[in-house]
């Protein structure tokens, strides 16, 4: 008896939900029973031997702290800086007149030296003026010749008046010496008469002269006025000619040829081309150690109590002597620098900018057409552009403060003010050190024979901490430009970066080396590692600095 469709489908619905699962498991299970379990290998046990404990530890990269007055090496602080004229001169018309001549050298550009010829006033006027003075001062050097002529005439009046006086006198003496009635009263009367008339002769010669002295020394102070008008005159004359009265550069002309110009109107600005100045300003803190150099002023270290209260205050406003490196790099060419020796002179003003808070300074340089390019060679090139105004410049100034500063690599300084600093310390390679563990019987054995590249003579163990109180003294970071020949030191990084710091009690004596290489978080009580062996022998930091400072512009420290 067939069955019906109904039956089939139920039957398929159960081998399909129930007996085709239960088939697949039995053949996974199978399959796993058949496959079985693989064991890992077992981890041999820890090296406890030095060789084994040093190679345990983590490596690190040091590189050690110098003093910096051990690198020989000029310590640069880099500002910003603008130039501008060290002296200016606007040439301005000092007297009224029209402009009659223009020199071809009179334009805005051209190089002009002291004395040449720029302009010519009208000078008719002025020349009319001196020949009237001149005419005037003779006329009064010809009344002086007549009166002296007067003045001898009236001696020789004198000088008869005065033989007169004495005649009379001895005719009176006379008179009065004959018996009594040989001479009447009439005829002593007449010659007392005579003898006072000799004498107001000679009183009206003697008032004579002494009016002709009064006259001249009126007539000689005519003259000494129309002498001084003369050079008034003759000096105005000079002026209808403007000259130059600087070497430099004309900047602007402001008047021409037929222009009328009156006192004091400016005709020509003059630019002096033999020195120029730097204008830049220091923040406190660069001022600071600026301020702070060994080479300051003795009056300074040792101020002189004998001295005036004015001189003693003076010195407080007055900065040491501080040699600069000025460099420009030229737009379009990069790479191409031009430096310059200048000098720090004194501040610009007194106080604080009020916008930028910071400290107007000056820097002179000297030569301003005196430079060496970015290879240290002078500049032989005629047409090569100077140092003039406008020009955009950084000035490194040359400090050597009194302070104890140490050449930290920039890679070793951390956030915060903090260094991770290595002391060598064969302790943490003890078997009963906690960062290894407490070691078993069994696990401590003799040295082990080195296997693989590991060196043991090569590292060094020690202990991983942190520093605090390291202050970088900010924009006084130093690049090492030999760092390509200093490679096969694997003790140092390929770039030659460092920061000069401030470490808090930290002494030139110390032996100082820091971590370089990255490292996570580390605790205060720091960590065990190893590092590559260092020969301070070497002067392993010294070589990465430059020679001298004789080499500044010679390529410079960048």
């Amino acid at each position: 008896m067939h069955k019906t469709p109904p039956e089939r489908s139920v039957v398929e619905s159960i081998v399909i939900n129930f007996v085709a699962p239960l088939a697949l498991l039995a053949v996974a299970g199978a399959a796993f029973l058949a496959l079985g379990t693989v064991e890992p290998p077992k981890r041999p046990p820890a090296d406890s031997s030095r060789a084994g404990r040093l190679e345990a530890l983590p490596p690190i990269r040091v590189e050690p702290i110098r003093v910096l007055d051990t690198t020989t090496t000029p310590l640069f602080l880099s500002v910003d800086g603008t130039v501008v004229p060290f002296q200016e001169a606007v040439v301005a018309a000092e007297l009224a007149g029209r402009v009659v001549e223009k020199s071809e050298q009179c334009e805005s550009g051209n190089f002009v030296k002291k004395g040449d010829l720029l302009m010519q006033i009208d000078k008719e006027d002025y020349l009319l003026e001196v020949r009237r003075l001149t005419q005037q001062k003779d006329q009064e050097y010809q009344l002086l010749q007549e009166l002296d002529q007067e003045m001898i005439n009236s001696q020789r009046l004198i000088d008869v008046a005065e033989q007169d006086v004495e005649i009379q006198q001895r005719e009176v003496q006379r008179q009065k010496d004959l018996p009594i009635g040989f001479s009447s009263q009439t005829e002593i009367d007449q010659a007392n008469r005579a003898l006072l008339g000799a004498k107001q002769q000679l009183v009206s010669q003697k008032n004579q002269l002494d009016l002709q002295r009064k006259r001249r020394a009126r007539i000689e102070a005519s003259e000494r006025l129309a002498a001084i008008q003369l050079e008034v005159a003759e000096v105005n004359l000079r002026r209808t000619k403007i000259v130059a009265p600087i070497d430099g550069v004309i900047v602007s002309e402001q008047a021409d040829v037929n222009t009328f110009v009156v006192r004091g109107s400016p005709l020509v600005t003059i630019e002096d081309t033999s020195k120029v100045e730097v204008s830049t300003s220091l923040r406190m803190d660069q001022l600071y150690w600026i301020l702070d150099q060994n080479e300051r002023f003795s009056e300074r270290r040792e101020p002189n109590l004998n001295a005036p209260h004015s001189d003693q205050a003076q010195l407080n406003y007055v900065l040491p002597q501080t040699e600069a490196l000025i460099e420009y790099e030229i737009s379009g060419r990069r790479g191409s620098i031009h430096r310059w020796q200048g000098n720090l002179m004194s501040y610009d003003g007194i106080g604080l900018d009020p916008k930028t808070r910071t400290v107007p300074v000056r820097v002179l340089v000297d030569h301003p057409t005196d430079f060496v390019d970015q290879y240290g060679n002078q500049n032989l090139t005629v047409g090569t552009p100077p140092l003039v105004r406008g020009m955009f410049v950084q000035v490194k100034l040359l400090i050597r403060p009194k302070t104890k500063l140490f050449v930290v690599p920039s890679k070793a300084l951390q956030p915060g003010n903090r260094i991770y600093q290595f002391s060598p310390d064969e302790s943490v390679l003890e078997p009963s050190n906690p960062e290894f563990g407490e070691p078993t019987q069994t696990q401590i054995s003799e040295s082990k024979p080195q296997t693989g590249q590991f060196k043991t003579n090569d590292w060094s163990p020690g202990r991983v901490s942190i520093r605090e109180s390291v202050m970088p003294v900010d924009s006084l970071a130093i690049k090492d430009p030999a760092a390509s020949n200093i490679t096969s030191d694997p003790t140092l990084p390929n770039d030659k970066e460092f920061w000069v710091c401030e470490v808090a009690g930290l002494s030139e004596q110390h032996s100082l080396f820091v971590v370089t290489s990255p490292l996570g978080s580390v605790t205060q009580s720091g960590f065990a590692a190893r590092a590559l062996q260092i020969d301070n022998s070497k002067g392993t930091m010294d070589a990465v600095f430059q020679s001298p400072r004789e080499s500044i512009m010679e390529g410079g420290t960048r």
